[in-house]
This record gives C-alpha cells, structure tokens and sequence, in this order.
C-alpha cells in the first residue's frame, strides 16, 4: 500500500523557516538600520517620539564630523595599526603553526594550550600593567606600542587557526619537493604557503577586523596624535550630551572598510574557515 506524501505538511515547515529567518535577519539588520538612519537625520528628528520612519536625508551629520573632528588622521591611524598588527601576526603565527604541526615537540600540545590560553585572559585584566609598562618605556602616544599589543592579542588566533590549515595539508607534498631538490625553504614557499592561502587569508581578515575594532588599549595607549577612529569615535559622548547625529555618521564610515574588505575577500574567508570540514 502506497503513501500519498505529506505535500502540505512539508510546505508548512518550509514556511516556518523562512519565517524565523526573516525574523532572525530583522532583529540583527535592525541595529544596522538604525545607525544608518540617525546619521542621516537633523537632531530634532532623532529625537522625535514616536520615530520618523520616513523623512529626508540629510548629509549634515557628515559635514559636521568632518568639521570638528581630525577624522582623516585617526581613519589614517587605524589603517597603519590594523595593517600593520595583521602582517606581524601572520609573520610569527606562520613559523609558530608550521613548527606545531610538522615537527615533535616535546609536550607539543601543552605549549599548544598556553598560547591559546594567553587570549583567555580579559583585557581588562592586564591594561593597567601594560600601560605602565609602555610608560616606562616612554611609548605611550606611539604606533609601536599599540601594534605591539594588537599583535600580541592577535597571535594565538593566527597560530591556531594557521596550525590547523597547515596540518590539513599532506605532508608527502614537502617530502616529494624534498627529493626533487628543493630545500625546507623553498618547500614551505613552493608548496605549504600557496596551498594554505586561502587560509592565511581568512586569518588576516579576521586579525584585521580585531584590531579595526579594538578599543580599550587603543584608549590607554594612544594620544591625540595615535588616535583610531574606534577611540575617535569615544569624543561624542560629552558631559551634557551625547551627539547621537555625528556618532553614528562615524560608526557608518568606520564599519565602511570593514564591510568593503570582506565583501572583496568573502569567497577566501568562507574557503578559509570552511577548509577541511568535509573531507570525503
């Protein structure tokens, strides 16, 4: 005896998914919205009640920050960390990761843990004794000193993440360039590294947004001169008010970048963090 089937019951469920999908995508685009929208409304309306849903764009908030902010300067600041916090990890993380996945390290796995363990502790936690030390050093208010930390908090990521790409990759490959005359070097040039770009990418991405983002050491260890556009931002919230308007205005040009480098690397970030999931 043959079974109709259940046509009606499976539309049913497909229609309840793409429901709370819709749902689940209004309440994270939501935030979005509404930063957009402030920043493009006059002060009186940002404050209207109830919201205005529908009014006339304005670029004034823009005009404004541009005005009374050095907005150029800390955008500038950003870039210079953020760029160059990311090349340094990937430079260490690299040789750290190759070392964890292709040689016998006595207790391997325990030195494994304690990198990652060092970004288990809260920033909070050592903000104080590395603001002393950089003022010690004399290095507050200098790029050294918040790339240095940048570096630091993004070290274990890109060595783990890296170790698990590079130990996805067989290790017969470097052995064939071995016997074909190549040395350890130019094994790791010729073959490790290009296969594993796709993940050296995605660790980028990730340790550049990060850094873009980082905000508390930027805070403590920067000045007028060395000031991010995530610390910039800060400016806005004074004693009597908050100037919601240029606020957001900066929020949308600092999430700019972030969203333009993603969109353009997004098909190495998905093979990256993808990589080895599915074998077979």
């Amino acid at each position: 005896m043959m079974h109709r089937p259940k046509s009606g019951n499976k539309l049913l469920v497909d229609v309840l998914c793409y429901l709370i999908l819709i749902i689940v995508c209004v309440i994270f685009l939501l935030p979005i919205y509404w930063v957009v929208t402030t920043s493009l409304k006059l002060p009186i309306e940002i404050f209207e009640l109830p919201p205005k849903w529908i009014f006339v764009p304005t670029l004034e908030n823009y005009i404004q920050l541009l005005k009374t902010v050095d907005f150029i300067s800390c955008y500038v600041n950003s870039i210079i960390v953020a760029s160059s916090s990311t090349i340094l990890s990937l430079a260490l993380g690299f040789p750290t990761a190759y070392a964890l996945a292709r040689f016998r390290i006595k207790r391997k796995e325990d030195i494994a843990f304690w990198i990652l363990s060092t970004r288990f502790t809260p920033a909070v936690a050592i903000a104080i004794p590395i603001f002393i030390l950089f003022q010690h050093l004399r290095l507050l208010n200098t790029y050294p000193a918040l790339i240095l930390v940048h570096t630091l908090m993004n070290l274990p990521l890109a060595v783990w993440m890296l170790r698990g790409f590079i130990e996805s990759i067989p290790p017969e490959l470097e052995q064939a360039a071995l016997v074909d005359g190549c040395s350890e070097s130019q094994a790791i040039l010729r073959i490790t590294i290009p296969l594993s770009l796709t993940g050296i990418i995605a660790t980028g991405v990730l340790c550049f947004i990060f850094s873009w983002n980082e905000f508390l050491f930027a805070l403590l260890l920067t000045g007028v001169e060395t000031r991010t556009a995530a610390v910039m931002m800060y400016c806005f919230i004074g004693f009597s008010e908050i100037r919601w308007g240029q606020m957001c205005s900066a929020a949308v040009l600092v999430s700019i970048p972030v969203i333009i480098f993603g969109i353009l690397v997004r098909k190495y970030l998905i093979a990256g963090l993808t990589f080895g999931t599915i074998k077979g």
